[in-house]
C-alpha cells in the first residue's frame, strides 16, 4: 500500500504451502536456514533466536535461508511449512522440539515421534509445534502442520 510517498513494506504473507507468516529480526548469530525452530529473543524487539532444548516457547519456522543475524526474515508462524528435522519423520506424527538431555539434539531442530496412547509428560507437551504431514528419511525438511503448545 502506498500512504503519501513512502511505500509500506508488508509484515505479514502467506507462503505457496499455506502458512502464515510474519517479518522478525534473525538474531541467532547466524544466516538464517529454512525449517529451523525459533522462539522469540528477550533481548531485542521484533527478533527471533534458535530454540533451545528445554525451552518449551517455540513460536515459528524460519521460511528462508541466507538471511543474515540482524535482518528481517520470514518466520512462518502457523498453518504449512518446511520443519528442519534432526531424522527420519512419519506422517502423522507429533513434531516438537527437545527436552532435556534427549539423544541428538540440535539447536533449533526438530523431531517426529509418534503420538503416545496416554498423555504426554507434561514437558513433551508444551514442546510440540505441529503434526508432521509428509515422511522422509534422514535429515532435512519436512511438511508440518503448526500450532505451537
Amino acid at each position: 500500500a502506498i500512504f503519501g510517498s513512502t511505500v509500506a513494506t508488508p509484515k505479514s504473507a502467506m507462503n505457496l504451502d499455506g502458512g502464515f507468516m510474519v517479518k522478525l529480526i534473525n538474531k541467532t548469530g547466524a544466516n538464517s536456514v529454512k525449517g529451523e525452530v525459533v522462539r522469540v529473543n528477550s533481548a531485542l524487539d521484533n527478533s527471533v533466536v534458535k530454540t533451545i532444548d528445554t525451552a518449551p516457547d517455540a513460536i515459528g519456522v524460519f521460511y528462508e535461508t541466507g538471511i543474515a543475524d540482524g535482518q528481517e526474515v520470514w518466520v512462518v508462524v502457523s498453518g504449512i511449512a518446511d520443519v528442519y528435522f534432526i531424522g527420519s519423520t512419519t506422517r502423522g506424527h507429533l513434531a516438537r522440539t527437545f527436552i532435556a538431555s534427549e539423544a541428538g539434539y540440535v539447536t533449533g531442530q526438530a523431531l517426529s515421534e509418534a503420538i503416545p496412547s496416554s498423555p504426554f509428560a507434561s514437558d513433551k507437551h508444551f514442546c510440540e509445534i505441529g503434526h508432521v504431514l509428509s515422511a522422509r528419511t534422514g535429515a532435512g525438511l519436512a511438511k508440518v502442520l503448526l500450532h505451537f503448545n
